[in-house]
Formats: structure tokens, sequence, C-alpha cells
């Protein structure tokens, strides 16, 4: 168990532990601190594919982008084509999939900086349902949905669910794993991590048996994705603003010679 050492005044679940040789230790120190606020401002940048999201949802032309009827895969199809109760024309759908895989790529780095967060047994589930999610992210990106070209006599749309899948069902179980972990520890983000993983996965189920969420399938299936996401970006400020508490909490106290003119000195 992780039991770090927190200097006068500092509550202990608000310093992080440190990973050394693969093990924890109980004294947080700088470097510990600079690497998880670097892991958790990648968590923030995966904001990213949310933006790019909307800015390419507002370069149609053809048809308006409609959040309720159209999927977010629509936005990365190469080819305008009338489907199911729906037209798709994407002209920034580069843009897109380059958005799907930046935010794949953030996703990765920050897990490796940030892993001996989570205590214990907890790590491996967590760890893997991140990376899994990183996968389908990245792998939706590079597998756009197309409908006439095959990848390896399988219709790309069929190759391109399966990264859809691995996106959600990782994202949404990273974040339920993570949140029962961290209960004792961390309660507040716990519950919200819970609450957003458990929405996700209801959301998921509802989705897969065929109950539509919302005034359309475009709708439902944001409600699978988003929360993952949400969860993402939430554990990275949760991160950062933890890391910097501790730092805080850490400093030495303002004495004769170490006033920098400010009422403090930083070594």
């Amino acid at each position: 168990a992780c039991r770090p050492r927190a200097a006068a005044g500092a509550r202990a679940a608000d310093v992080p532990c440190v990973a050394e040789h693969g093990r924890v230790t109980g004294t947080p120190d700088a470097t510990a601190r600079r690497r998880h606020v670097v892991g958790g401002l990648l968590l923030l940048a995966t904001v990213q594919v949310l933006v790019v999201e909307e800015v390419v949802a507002a370069a149609w032309d053809v048809v308006p982008y409609s959040r309720a009827r159209h999927y977010v895969s629509d936005l990365g199809l190469s080819e305008c084509a009338e489907l199911t109760g729906r037209t798709v024309c994407s002209p920034l759908h580069a843009v897109m999939n380059a958005g799907f895989v930046v935010h794949a790529l953030l996703v990765v780095a920050a897990v490796v900086l940030l892993r001996d967060l989570v205590p214990g047994g907890a790590r491996r589930w967590v760890v893997g349902a991140v990376l899994a999610h990183a996968v389908g992210v990245a792998w939706v990106g590079l597998v756009p949905g197309s409908l006439t070209e095959p990848v390896g006599g399988v219709p790309r749309y069929v190759v391109h669910n399966v990264g859809s899948v691995l996106a959600v069902v990782g994202g949404n179980l990273a974040a339920l794993v993570a949140g029962a972990a961290l209960l004792r520890r961390h309660r507040a983000w716990a519950v919200t991590s819970l609450v957003l993983g458990g929405a996700g996965a209801v959301a998921t189920v509802l989705d897969a048996v065929g109950v539509e969420l919302g005034r359309g399938p475009g709708a439902g299936q944001r409600a699978t994705m988003y929360p993952a996401v949400v969860w993402l970006v939430g554990t990275g400020a949760a991160v950062v603003t933890s890391a910097v508490r501790a730092r805080r909490a850490s400093a030495p106290a303002p004495g004769p010679g170490t006033s920098d003119g400010a009422g403090r000195h930083d070594a």
C-alpha cells in the first residue's frame, strides 16, 4: 500500500506517490510531481478531440451535421454518401481522423507517466483498459468507416467498428475500475469516476440491445463514448491540482535570508 508522507498542513491523500524501479514508495519528491503534472496536462489535452469534432462538424456544407442523427465516425468518412436516414459528406475528414490519433497518443503517454497513482492490483486493469481505449480510438482514426473499400475481404466499416468497441468499452471500464480502487483514498473523484463509467456502461448496453437514447442514433452513440473522454480530461485536472497542492505543502516556509521579495523562495 502507498502511504505518502505529507508536509505539515497537507492531507496525505493530496500527496502523489512515487514509483521507483516499478515499486511504490512513500516519499513524494519534485521529480514525481513534475511527472504527474506532465501526465495530467497530457490528459487535459485530450479535450482536443472534442474541439476538432466541433471544427470538422462546422465545415459540413452539403448538409448540416446533426449530433442527433449523425455518428461521430461520420466526421471521418472520406466519401460523400447517402446512408440509412442520413447524408454524409465531411470535407475535413482527414482532420477528424488525425484528431483521433492524437487523442490516442496523448492517452498512452499519460498512462505511462501516471500508472503509479493507481494502487496495487487494480493498476494493471486500469492501465490495460486505458490502453484498450487508446488503441480503439487510434484504430477509428486509422481505419475510417468507408463503405466501399474492404480490408482483407471484410467491409471497412466492420473493421472500423472493432476500434469503436475497444474505445468505448476500454474507456468506461477504466473509469469504473479506477473509481473502485480509489474510493477510500480520493472519494470525491472516485465517485465521479464511478458515475461517469457507469453512465457510459449503461448507455453502451442499451445501445447494444437497440434502445435509442436521445433524439437519434448519434445522440445515443455520444452517450456511450463521451463519459470516458470527460473522465480522462477530469482526471488530468485532478492530477495537476493534486500535484500542485502537494508542491505547495512541501515547500519550505520562508525565513530570514530566503525571501525573494514575494515572501517566498523556491530552491
